[in-house]
């Protein structure tokens, strides 16, 4: 599940613990029919308290390595950052280099 973060609109994924982190490969993944109905719980709870703005749950798979990888383009963009600027985001840090496009 990624959102928005609520302080400075930064993208981030729900993980363990309830916590949100900007990094997609702390993101819990539902594999599971309960799995996925715990994220659509989690998801309307964080909607509700105000946590973060627009969550929303995310089909992901994964590479050869074993991370995680965006299957929509909508969320491979946000997973990578800002696509005019490669000096921001996530890509200034090198974390594009396993999100393929």
């Amino acid at each position: 599940m990624s959102a928005n973060a609520l302080l400075d609109g930064a993208v981030v994924y729900y993980a363990a613990g309830g916590r949100w982190s900007p990094h997609l490969a702390d993101a819990l993944v539902a594999v599971t029919e309960a799995e996925a109905a715990g994220l659509e719980t989690a998801r309307l709870a964080a909607e509700a308290a105000g946590a973060v703005v627009e969550p929303e749950i995310a089909a992901v798979a994964t590479d050869d390595a074993g991370r995680l990888v965006p299957s929509h383009v909508r969320e491979k963009i946000r997973a990578l950052g800002p696509t005019v600027r490669r000096d921001l985001g996530p890509q200034a840090a090198g974390e594009h280099l396993h999100v393929s496009l």
